[in-house]
């Protein structure tokens, strides 16, 4: 089986220090990033309140 890209060179790549330690519970930045976006989303509005129909 032929390689179709060739290896990175360690020497010249940057050291994947972003990366969780698998098993440690540590979130990925990806999961930190993923987390702020839904704490953005707006709640939805009150039960209490009925909601406008739509037409």
């Amino acid at each position: 089986m032929n390689q179709t890209t060739r290896p990175a060179d360690p020497r010249t790549v940057r050291p994947l220090f972003d990366e969780a330690d698998i098993g440690s519970g540590e979130k990925t930045p990806a999961q930190k990033e993923t987390e702020e976006m839904i704490r953005q989303i707006p709640p939805l509005p009150a039960a209490d309140k009925p909601a406008t129909p739509q037409s």
